[in-house]
């Protein structure tokens, strides 16, 4: 687990070292760099497999025919090292990079679906005078990428591309909207115009002539067929595939533990490595056990602790607290610095805490149980879109009633709340109502907060048709409810949560992995039918099945929780001030995105429970941080 960053172009080599100290604290054992005249890569080292220098990188395979810049793990390399020595490869180390560097020397790109891992890469073939990046099929690894006058760049972090001549900063409005709506930017879009995201599974190639191809090493979701599985064949189908998975994601030279909400997809996590590793107390789990929780009943959440607590008892696995403090999440510049993104969720607060924890304590490894909603349901929007069987088959003129007469009640309660979200796209047609269940704010409600220039530069595009554009690469005939979780995997997950994740964990020179993102464990899920998943509000049907006598009955019957944070409450305090203050100042509206009057009165109607706008109203604060740091404005 590292940081990449490299070019092929005119460059000067120099450029290399400022990339890896913008990126210093994804590698903190150790540095490197390779370059020749239409190339160079860089990277810094966080040590996990083969603590010796035989893992440095950049590394080159035995014969000398690619260089490769890794950053992530392949689960399965042992097998793939097993299989390239009866080959006759001879290796100088025991990573799982040296075992990549040879494959993509033998097979190029073909390689890329054999892997089972996180990845981002970049491998320079020197006889072809070609770069290939790739990203993992999940997104779990960042990887971006800009193009200059002088050639191209690509790097883990936006960060790494600060400083660079030629790097448009300039703000692309599609992913300005996006972030204030959806609370991320689906796709490839970044807040800057110059700057793109490698999609999951995806794949570029750029020659030293300045060619460029690329694509997708991964089949679309959801295009196997529905299995007919009874629920008992389901269930130990899932139990198999969830073992095996944190099975292969326990490989490790250094110490590993786990995050541990209490809840059913981290419980699961920790029951399947204890048991692998035989002894609980090798598995140090980690929760958030002192943030203030005042708030968190008015937001809609339940206190993880106890839960936490039972499993750790359970497991006899030891269990330490997460301080949160008050100055950490107050520190917003710090949070969007970190991010690279103006991802506006206090979750990554939590991450940030139960990562620093860990290091603290020696712990180089997390595993996490995201991913579990995506690929089982367990969001509100999940049970929210089987609620519309009981109301979708009305006439559109009652269905535009619904929505009416739910858009008044108070967004005070989480009930409130959640009724004007369930219709307020009541009256829109299907496709596009699903699509609009992961908006959090309507662009009318938000309009009067951006400024004229950047409502006129949207003009008729709107966040939601980035999602809907998304469906359109979708086999025929998949479910509605497999759709949105398509858009789960696809933006919420790889574009939002494995972000803020990856981001806040490298920051602390942790890794964290996700056995619910195990290849095999994915493509199971993709051929369950629907009613195996979620049957009635309740979501992670078959999970919850399969772990009946393995997890405590008041786990597995909990319902949704996480890591929260009172939000509302620190909108209304602390974070509320600064936006008055911007908003004073003038600097909301120097950025040229918002209107200071019109975000007040956004925060104003909030505050009296009339609309729901506190994740949006935090994408503003994060927005104007994401400017001045990294736009310079």
């Amino acid at each position: 687990m590292c940081g990449i960053a490299g070019y092929v172009g005119r460059f000067q080599p120099d450029l290399l070292g400022l990339m890896n100290r913008a990126q210093g604290h994804r590698g903190p054992d150790g540095s490197g760099q390779w370059h020749d005249a239409d190339a160079g890569l860089a990277h810094v080292r966080l040590a996990i497999l083969d603590l010796t220098p035989s893992g440095a990188q950049p590394m080159a395979d035995a014969t000398g025919q690619v260089i490769v810049s890794f950053n992530g793990e392949i689960y399965n390399y042992r097998e793939l090292r097993a299989g390239l020595a009866r080959e006759g490869v001879v290796f100088r180390g025991e990573s799982d990079t040296e075992v990549l560097a040879n494959l993509l020397a033998r097979e190029g790109r073909a390689c890329l679906p054999k892997l089972n891992g996180i990845f981002a890469l970049a491998a320079w073939f020197p006889g072809e005078r070609k770069l290939l990046l790739a990203r993992d099929a999940a997104g779990v690894k960042p990887l971006y990428w800009t193009t200059t006058p002088e050639g191209r760049l690509f790097a883990s972090e936006l960060k790494a591309f600060r400083g660079i001549t030629g790097v448009d900063w300039s703000l692309d409005p599609d992913a300005v909207a996006a972030y204030l709506t959806l609370l991320y930017a689906p796709g490839e879009l970044t807040p800057a115009k110059g700057v793109r995201k490698l999609t999951p599974g995806s794949y570029l190639e750029w020659t030293a002539d300045g060619k460029t191809q690329g694509g997708s090493f991964v089949a679309p979701h959801y295009s196997a067929e529905i299995q007919p599985f009874t629920d008992r064949q389901a269930a130990e189908a899932c139990r198999h595939y969830l073992g095996q998975a944190v099975r292969r994601q326990l490989v490790s030279d250094v110490p590993l533990g786990g995050f541990l909400s209490g809840g059913v997809d981290s419980s699961a996590i920790a029951h399947f490595a204890c048991a692998e590793l035989g002894d609980a107390k090798r598995y140090p789990c980690f929760t958030v056990g002192s943030a203030d929780l005042a708030g968190l009943a008015s937001e809609g959440f339940a206190e993880d602790h106890p839960y936490a607590e039972l499993m750790a008892r359970r497991l006899g696995a030891p269990l330490h607290d997460a301080v949160l403090r008050d100055a950490a999440l107050a520190d917003l510049d710090g949070m969007v610095w970190t991010l690279d993104e103006p991802t506006a969720d206090v979750a990554a607060f939590t991450a940030h805490a139960v990562c620093r924890e860990a290091r603290d304590r020696g712990v180089k490894v997390l595993l996490s149980g995201a991913g579990g909603d995506d690929l089982f349901t367990g969001y509100r929007r999940h049970a929210a879109l089987q609620a519309e069987r009981y109301w979708a088959w009305a006439p559109r003129p009652l269905r535009a009633l619904m929505r009416r007469s739910t858009q008044g009640l108070s967004a005070r309660s989480p009930l409130g709340r959640r009724l004007g979200k369930l219709f307020r796209y009541a009256a829109a047609e299907p496709t596009e109502r699903l699509a609009s269940y992961f908006l959090w704010i309507s662009q009318d409600t938000l309009a009067p907060a951006l400024s004229p220039a950047l409502r006129e530069s949207l003009g008729t595009h709107r966040p939601v048709d980035l999602l809907l554009r998304s469906l359109e690469g979708l086999p025929e005939g998949v479910s509605r409810l497999n759709q949105m979780l398509h858009l789960d995997r696809s933006h919420f997950l790889a574009d939002h949560n494995l972000n803020y994740t990856d981001k806040m964990a490298m920051a602390c020179g942790v890794e964290v992995r996700l056995p619910f993102l195990d290849p095999d464990l994915v493509a199971f899920s993709e051929r369950l039918a629907d009613e195996r998943k979620i049957r009635g509000p309740a979501g992670k049907h078959v999970l919850r099945r399969s772990l009946q006598g393995i997890l405590p009955d008041e786990i597995l019957t909990r319902p949704k929780a996480g890591f929260g944070l009172p939000l509302r409450q620190l909108l209304h305090g602390a974070y509320g001030e600064r936006l008055r203050e911007l908003a004073r100042s003038g600097r909301l509206d120097a950025t040229g995105l918002f209107s200071g009057e019109g975000a007040i009165a956004l925060l104003e109607a909030d505050k009296r429970g009339e609309i729901d706008a506190a994740y949006p109203l935090l994408a503003i604060l994060c927005l104007e941080s994401w400017v001045r740091q990294f736009a310079g404005r």
